[in-house]
């Protein structure tokens, strides 16, 4: 800890000397890291007044074991001005930290316990930071690409009946990591990160307010409501459909992720839900642009030939991922509807290629 300390400190403009018992280490943290390091124990009054404590502005102390670090903050409080910062390893050594005139500690058990939990309980959470007794915490969320917040400004979201009056906006983080303050005028967009504080009592009804979708927009039916625009699926009935959405993979993907390379296997086949897909050629060009609705990679996953061209979002995206066993139990086990499929199929292809009857290039367009 003591060394990633000192590289931030010393990569952020700050003049650090470090004391550390071990030569090999000091040798090491001087030349790769670029900080003074003195060959010594920390809790030697000489080794401190020889690192230059006296005109320290922060002392912090790292040591392996809380009799040492103690011993160490007693002794800087005697011989400097300098905050005193521990990191403390047993909450039972509180107390004396404080009769030592240690105001910060940073309880390690502590913030690692709470981060552990708050993970747990909620795995929407991207990162979290326990504040003062732990009773507050800061958090990250990544606005889903159907939250029903989306669109809607700081201000009006603050507004809506059953948000947490407690939680606060502290900042948004967009897909390429550029932050921003936010104010009541701005306005939350899906693919985005959220930084918030909110009491730890409130944090479930938080994350469940943000994240929630539009009514009526969830669920298997929701995603058979999509999948019966897809045109070579008419012939499945609502039932038939309905077992295929539950079947399908919710995918989430920041923009820039590549879904399938040509030449890859096709496995699934896509729905867009938000967003925009595109496929590009050999050389990288785009040939196509998916936006919500549309669909992609039927084919290679019905004829069982290679992908013919290469997937990447254009933007953060929400996808429907089809899988091949999922999708050909519906549709095999009525012969009927696999062929009136196939001849569907057949048609849009005859159609896309000048009226010419289809060849085996039934992967037109990546698909």
């Amino acid at each position: 800890m003591g060394s990633v300390l000192a590289s931030r400190l010393v990569a952020e403009q700050h003049t650090v000397t470090v004391i550390e018992k071990d030569a090999s280490i000091c040798t090491r943290l001087f030349e790769e890291v670029g900080v003074v390091a003195v060959c010594g124990d920390a809790t030697s009054p000489q080794v401190l007044e020889a690192a230059g404590v006296a005109s320290a502005d922060v002392a912090a102390g790292v040591l392996a074991r809380d009799p040492e670090n103690l011993a160490f903050a007693m002794l800087v409080r005697s011989m400097s001005p300098a905050r005193i910062m521990v990191r403390m390893l047993d909450t039972s050594y509180r107390e004396a930290y404080r009769l030592a005139g240690v105001k910060e500690l940073v309880a390690e058990a502590e913030v690692v316990v709470a981060k552990m939990t708050t993970a747990i309980d909620f795995p929407q959470v991207a990162g979290s930071l326990p504040l003062g007794d732990g009773d507050t915490v800061l958090f990250e969320l990544a606005l889903p690409l159907r939250a029903r917040v989306a669109g809607q400004t700081v201000a009006q979201v603050r507004a809506m009946e059953g948000f947490p009056r407690e939680c606060i906006f502290i900042g948004m983080v967009d897909p390429q990591g550029r932050a921003a303050l936010p104010d009541g005028s701005t306005v939350l967009k899906a693919g985005h990160t959220i930084i918030l504080v909110a009491r730890r009592a409130q944090l479930a009804e938080a994350v469940s307010f943000l994240t929630a979708e539009p009514v009526g927009t969830t669920g298997a039916a929701a995603l058979a409501a999509t999948l019966r625009k897809v045109d070579f699926l008419a012939p499945l009935n609502p039932e038939e459909l309905e077992t295929v959405a539950r079947g399908a993979e919710h995918l989430q993907w920041p923009a820039g992720t590549e879904l399938f390379r040509q030449g890859d296997a096709g496995e699934s086949f896509y729905v867009v839900l938000a967003g925009e897909v595109q496929l590009r050629d050999t050389g990288g060009q785009a040939v196509a642009t998916v936006k919500p609705g549309g669909f992609f990679g039927e084919l290679a996953l019905l004829t069982g030939e290679p992908r013919t061209a290469t997937a990447v979002t254009a933007t953060a995206c929400e996808l429907a991922a089809v899988g091949r066993e999922d999708f050909r139990s519906v549709v095999m086990a009525n012969p009927g509807v696999a062929l009136e499929m196939s001849r569907i199929l057949g048609e849009r292809l005859s159609r896309a290629q000048g009226g010419k009857a289809p060849t085996k290039r039934w992967g037109l367009f990546g698909r």
